[in-house]
């Protein structure tokens, strides 16, 4: 299954608007947000690869190599300074634009291509 980039940055809105400190998030808290418009095994896929990255923290129970239970805790600092970079819609398309000139990029890349659109936004190059 391919990594979603877009339902990546949702999730990852999700977690940080929806999260109360001490509580877990499920799959349906998932459906039922910024992530809607993905199919449940696209948000459960891309939260286990999420947890898997070091993105968020997250309690993922595997009866029969299949997901049987997940649930997120929280975004992790590597999450947030990804989502930091994400979060604005202007920079996540140009970072997009930029991204698709090489077909597909990595997580890491699409933080540093969106910081250094940031950066450009800001003169600072």
């Amino acid at each position: 299954m391919k990594l979603n980039e877009d339902c990546v940055r949702a999730v990852l809105l999700d977690v940080e608007n929806e999260y109360q400190f001490g509580s877990f998030l499920h799959l349906k808290d998932f459906e039922e947000s910024q992530s809607s418009k993905f199919s449940k095994e696209e948000i459960e896929y891309t939260i286990i690869r999420l947890e898997e990255a070091g993105f968020i923290i997250a309690t993922i129970d595997w009866v029969n190599a299949r997901p049987f239970y997940v649930s997120v805790g929280s975004l992790t600092w590597k999450g947030h300074e990804f989502l930091d970079n994400v979060r604005d819609s202007k920079v996540w398309s140009e970072t997009k634009v930029v991204a698709s000139k090489v077909g597909s990029v990595s997580l890491s890349m699409l933080a540093t291509i969106a910081s250094s659109v940031i950066t450009k936004s800001l003169g600072l190059n």
